[in-house]
């Protein structure tokens, strides 16, 4: 084999290692239809280093636009609720992509981004369902995760009215009207 035959075997060798490793690692979200950056947003960087988030899933800098990102926090959200990371990931890029320190605009921002994606409705009731199971622990940047909760599928609601009308909430109010009509009917006089 010449030099460049060679060159370009270790190069492919390199490349399968990496994606091996990061694979192997768990850093890789599920690859399966979600979403991914588009347009500028997918050349902003993305480094995996904790000391940067300060104990956060993650945070993104405007200057240079940069999203970190700490593997052993989306690990523990990824153990309690296999998804929910996701929505953090998407959050961040809200900031950069409307360059603001606003959380509640990157929430919507994201709520946006995820309704319309691939998986994306899924992944936004596993991220709603999150926020809410964590109850009513204040924070002044976010609200409480039950008003974040509601926040995001507020906005979720205003870029795709029912986009979760397959999902469980809405099944379970459909029974439920279900029952109530039938039990209605049941007890109407004859």
């Amino acid at each position: 084999m010449d030099d460049s035959g060679s060159a370009r075997t270790r190069r492919r060798i390199a490349v399968a290692s990496a994606a091996l490793a990061l694979l192997a690692s768990g850093t890789l979200i599920d690859a399966h239809a979600q979403w991914v950056p588009h347009g500028d947003l997918a050349k902003v960087l993305v480094v995996h280093e904790c000391d940067e988030t300060g104990g956060d899933v993650a945070v993104s800098r405007l200057d240079p636009p940069t999203v970190y990102v700490c593997d052993r926090v989306v690990r523990l959200v990824r153990a309690r609720d296999p998804g929910a990371e996701q929505f953090y990931f998407v959050h961040e890029f809200g900031h950069i992509a409307l360059q603001t320190s606003s959380e509640s605009t990157a929430d919507c921002w994201a709520a946006g981004e995820l309704v319309a994606a691939p998986n994306g409705r899924r992944l936004l009731r596993i991220a709603i369902a999150h926020f809410r199971a964590r109850g009513d622990e204040p924070s002044a940047r976010y609200g409480s995760p039950r008003e974040r909760a509601e926040r995001i599928r507020s906005c979720a609601d205003e870029t795709l009215p029912s986009w979760d009308a397959d999902g469980p909430s809405h099944r379970n109010a459909n029974a439920t009207k279900r029952a109530k009509a039938v039990g209605a009917i049941a007890s109407a006089p004859r």
